[in-house]
């Protein structure tokens, strides 16, 4: 009866080989995430802080080659002099002009700045591309 079991034994072992501990991954794992986790911090403290932005509150196109542009800069720090590049566009989305705008240190957060931007065609909008700290 032994030889039996041990023959069934044998097989059973050969049809079913022992798993490997497949643990590997693990360790793995725990890097990666805590590379996820430390980008992800990273991400989320640089996007929110300093970040100057800027918003066209109004425009009036005076005529075929002026168009009054009304923007608001908001600055987390007033004591920093900020850059943006408001830019017109024409009806076929033709970009017509576009210029500088220069907020000096100093003042609140929030600045309101009127421009008169020239164009080399009628702009039927304007907006705000991007801003930065001034240099």
């Amino acid at each position: 009866m032994d030889d039996v079991t041990d023959d069934a034994s044998a097989r059973l072992a050969r049809r079913y080989p022992p798993q490997r501990t497949g643990r590997w991954w693990i360790p793995v794992a725990i890097v990666l995430a805590a590379a996820g986790g430390l980008w992800l911090y990273w991400a989320g403290s640089y996007g929110a802080t300093g970040t100057i932005t800027a918003r066209v509150d109004a425009f009036e196109v005076r005529s075929d080659t002026v168009i009054g542009v009304t923007v608001t800069v908001d600055r987390p720090d007033p004591s920093v002099a900020a850059e943006c590049l408001v830019f017109a566009q024409a009806v076929t989305y033709d970009r017509v002009g576009e210029t500088w705008v220069r907020v000096e240190q100093g003042g609140t957060g929030l600045t309101t700045v009127r421009l008169e931007l020239r164009t080399f065609k009628r702009a039927t909008t304007a907006a705000v591309e991007s801003c930065r700290k001034a240099g």
